[in-house]
């Protein structure tokens, strides 16, 4: 496999007179960049052939959090999607065969094969148009911002592109304007907040996934990412873990909802792994198109973690289907992107 560092990518190691596989194996580099639930970065690819398998990796799924692992195969949906655009700037067509992870019977009993959401072939294509190259060279701009935004509004015209970009995945984009509609989300945001912190099993195992900036970890959040410097940092997973920060941070993501320049739920018109998988590729676009406007994003997806306000959230959509995630973007300032792991993890 290629070699080097997640973030450490040069478009002129492409492999262009390697094999199918060769250039599949080259485009994982950056899928492995998509955003994913706590930077769990739950994906693992295979290649049989000229063929790439990307499986889900229920070891890092978060069954406090997501419990029917929805935000896992959204995870793996924007790795396909990233996948795909970096094909496609490479001269490829991608061909995409989605699938649900499927039982067969052996004589000990039931056991799962190996959990394929996808398998991905390609051939040869016309060169990429400008909208794909521009998402492309969003790849390894876009990162997670947890920080505020400036003040102001995302432009009418680009808010339609951004919706134009989640139907093309077969998803929808419903902006929350106004002040009463930004107040009504805001508060299901600080409700969720109180009562996610205030359950001991969602403190251990967020603080699992928190740390102080250790740079042999390759997943997770950094507490820089988190907005937390200095000697406080080595405390965070402690903090995280032990007291109910619940109030505070309500507070906190209560005005950055308000305050974000473009407040938008991100939904489908089913709810099953297929439109989870489908949800996660109309992220990954939306977040590259928003990058390549020189916005940046982050989540606000609490309400929708806590099915009692889940169908509150699809209240203020005001759309036919099932918000999946609450998304933030706007001008935000220079954050450091959340490491990804070696390489020769992702693959089996």
């Amino acid at each position: 496999m290629t070699t080097g560092g997640p973030w450490d990518i040069d478009v002129a190691d492409f492999p262009t007179d390697g094999s199918p596989a060769e250039k599949l194996a080259h485009a994982v580099r950056y899928a492995v960049l998509a955003p994913s639930s706590h930077n769990s970065q739950p994906w693992i690819f295979h290649l049989e052939g000229n063929e790439l398998e990307l499986r889900a990796d229920r070891t890092r799924a978060l069954p406090v959090l997501d419990p029917e692992d929805r935000e896992l195969v959204m995870s793996c949906g924007a790795a396909l999607f990233t996948l795909r655009i970096a094909l496609r700037a490479f001269g490829l067509l991608p061909a995409v065969h989605a699938l649900l992870p499927t039982s067969v019977h052996d004589p000990l009993g039931v056991r799962t094969v190996p959990d394929v959401l996808a398998r991905i072939t390609v051939r040869d294509g016309p060169p990429p148009t400008a909208d794909e190259e521009e998402l492309f060279q969003a790849i390894p701009r876009r990162h997670t911002n947890r920080a505020r935004f400036a003040a102001g509004r995302v432009g009418e015209k680009l808010v339609d592109a951004l919706a134009h970009e989640a139907e093309e995945e077969g998803a929808w984009l419903a902006p929350v304007e106004g002040d009463d509609g930004r107040a009504a989300l805001a508060d299901l945001v600080a409700q969720a907040d109180a009562e996610q912190a205030a359950d001991p099993r969602f403190r251990r195992e967020l603080a699992a996934w928190v740390h102080a900036g250790r740079t042999r970890s390759g997943d997770g959040m950094p507490a820089y990412a988190l907005g937390i410097h200095g000697p406080r940092a080595l405390l965070a997973p402690l903090v995280v873990r032990t007291f109910d920060w619940g109030d505070g941070q309500a507070a906190r993501d209560r005005q950055l909802a308000e305050g974000s320049p473009l407040l938008a739920i991100l939904g489908t018109p089913r709810d099953d792994p297929a439109a989870w998988l489908e949800a996660g590729q109309a992220l990954a676009r939306v977040l590259l198109r928003a990058c390549a406007a020189d916005l940046s994003g982050s989540f606000l997806n609490q309400p929708v973690e806590l099915p009692h306000l889940r169908n509150r959230v699809a209240e203020i959509a005001d759309r036919r289907g099932y918000p999946q995630l609450v998304l933030r973007l706007g001008i935000g300032p220079e954050t450091q992107p959340t490491p990804r792991r070696p390489l020769d993890e992702v693959w089996v």
